[in-house]
């Protein structure tokens, strides 16, 4: 139960399922990539030329940008699920096929989550940062509690919040520096291929789809790892 222990069981578990893994990321975060690159080379146009789009246009554009919002969150729901049910039999197991995984996911009352759950802790960081980071660690494993244990959405708040209760330094030090450090790779990756690639639209693409893949496991199985570990421990 030490951070250094979920660091190396992490690790592990992401070498033993790398394959696994990274076919999930290629299959979900792929065409996700194209999305959000399309919503990027929207967001960056200059205001006179929104000006001049059709009313026609103008509708699209924003169920364009919506759609790019609910695919985002859709994948990383989809992902976090995914790995979830992966690891639901043990790091051991031979995880379950893709198809499987889609129709088992609950998908809506992990969206749910995913919103209150970034919502809350950007409302948390607007109020000096700590009661942000304090919301963040209490409720980070509500997602993973929804796939292996079948909770509502409120009940995986309340859950997650019981299972960090007395071991929230262990999950603070795992999956914070996790967040951080995968943001800041993920910037810094996107940046490279700016550089590799001059059309910007597939630079955003390949950059943001590349990021996700590599970097997206390491917060999924440390979370999924430590809810299973607390959980056992709790009884």
């Amino acid at each position: 139960m030490t951070a250094r222990g979920f660091y190396v069981r992490t690790a592990r578990t992401y070498w033993r399922h790398a394959g696994y893994l990274l076919i999930l990321g290629i299959a979900v975060f792929v065409p996700l990539g194209l999305i959000d690159a399309l919503a990027n080379r929207f967001a960056e146009l200059d205001p006179s030329d929104l000006e001049q789009l059709s009313d026609l246009a103008a509708v699209g554009l924003v169920i364009g940008l919506l759609a790019q919002a609910i695919t985002s969150l859709l994948g990383e729901v989809f992902y976090a699920g995914a790995v979830a049910l992966a690891l639901a039999g043990g790091v051991e197991a031979k995880p379950s096929s893709l198809t499987s995984v889609a129709r088992r996911l609950a998908y809506w009352r992990l969206i749910a989550v995913d919103i209150v759950f970034v919502t809350a802790t950007a409302v948390g960081l607007l109020l000096l940062i700590v009661p942000g980071i304090i919301v963040f660690t209490w409720f980070a494993l509500a997602g993973p509690v929804v796939e292996l244990e079948g909770a509502g959405v409120r009940a995986a708040f309340r859950r997650s919040r019981r299972l960090v209760m007395g071991h929230f330094w262990t999950v603070l030090l795992v999956l914070l520096p996790i967040t951080l450090g995968s943001e800041l790779l993920s910037g810094a990756t996107v940046d490279g291929f700016h550089n590799l690639i001059h059309i910007p639209l597939l630079s955003d693409w390949v950059g943001e789809a590349f990021a996700n893949i590599v970097l997206s496991p390491f917060y999924a199985v440390a979370a999924v790892l430590m809810t299973l570990q607390l959980s056992r421990t709790e009884k």
